[in-house]
């Protein structure tokens, strides 16, 4: 069970695990690699391919809600945003 939606994408170590294309299209994902990027069942994946490179094939998880996805990315919120509006009222007296 996932712990947390944000926690989710954080991967401890590399993986590399083969998989097997079985009849129907249908790809079983290897234990190891669920584990590592802690997908479970029901997660839902955009599969790239591009024609430059027809072996390498990109799984890219389409998550449900990006809800906190950029948290921390400018520090304590609250200072980034008192800050910023403390620029515009700078900028509001010149």
């Amino acid at each position: 069970m996932r712990t947390s939606t944000m926690m989710s994408h954080i991967v401890k170590a590399n993986v590399t695990a083969e998989a097997r294309m079985r009849p129907r299209n249908q790809l079983t994902m290897p234990e190891p690699v669920v584990e590592a990027a802690a997908i479970e069942a029901g997660d839902r994946f955009l599969v790239e391919v591009t024609a430059d490179d027809p072996d390498t094939v990109r799984l890219h998880r389409i998550r449900s809600s990006y809800a906190g996805a950029l948290r921390d990315v400018y520090g304590d919120a609250t200072e980034y945003i008192d800050a910023e509006r403390s620029s515009w009222d700078a900028a509001d007296r010149r």
